[in-house]
């Protein structure tokens, strides 16, 4: 006879999920503790501030990412203008959100990608292997460029491809409900850290001037916009 594994009562609990506002608060917090501007609940802020947010501040910041690594910018200026749509107060049906959304999150999460990091760690792994078989020191670290080169990219692709088919879902269903609490199950200070990445480049960290420059200004936006839509 089996016993069923007895699943504590805690466990079975809804998760608690923090308003959009705390989480994208939380991620693009001043290290010095300075006023954010962003003292207010999410009851408090119409949900046409999240489009203006990121038809103005998010999309100008990754205007220059892409700019700067010479990327096809189509993609992004479409999200750009549905997001200007959304705020102006037209409805936009998840078909169109999903279109636009997925191609544009693709593009940042490769950008926002740390491949000289994942590269150097392959290559040194499958260096340090070919060395074990008794390849000579020329042979092995040929052997480990060509290992880490196949393996980054195709790395890089799948990351990419798996955080762009799983957020455009979540930010397709938040954006076409206008909801607030959608929005905030989406998990948006994950996509947030991804734009700072993809602004700084991904071997510079997210602790970087840039990255601090990237917060600074989208915190900056999110302010001003929050301040406009609750004036």
């Amino acid at each position: 006879m089996t016993t069923e594994p007895r699943i504590p009562p805690e466990a079975l609990q809804p998760v608690s999920v923090p308003s959009w506002l705390d989480q994208v608060r939380d991620a693009l917090a001043d290290p010095a503790g300075g006023h954010d501007g962003l003292g207010y609940s999410t009851a408090e802020v119409p949900f046409a501030a999240v489009h203006h947010w990121h038809a103005g501040a998010v999309a100008d910041l990754i205007s220059e990412a892409v700019a700067r690594h010479g990327v096809d910018a189509a993609p992004h200026d479409a999200l750009r203008a549905v997001h200007a749509r959304a705020a102006a107060g037209e409805p936009i049906g998840e078909g169109v959100w999903s279109a636009v959304l997925e191609p544009a999150l693709r593009e940042v999460y490769r950008l926002a990608y740390p491949r000289e990091q994942v590269h150097s760690r392959a290559s040194s792994a499958a260096a340090s292997f070919a060395r074990s078989r008794g390849w000579s020191e020329d042979e092995a670290e040929r052997y480990g460029e060509t290992y880490a080169c196949m393996n980054t990219e195709v790395s890089e692709r799948v990351h990419a491809e798996a955080n762009a088919i799983a957020n455009a879902a979540a930010y397709t269903v938040a954006f076409a409900s206008r909801d607030a609490e959608d929005y905030a199950r989406a998990w948006p200070f994950a996509v947030v850290q991804a734009w700072i990445a993809a602004y700084a480049g991904a071997a510079a960290g997210t602790d970087g001037p840039a990255a601090q420059e990237a917060r600074v200004r989208l915190r900056d936006g999110l302010a001003d916009t929050v301040r406009r839509a609750t004036a």
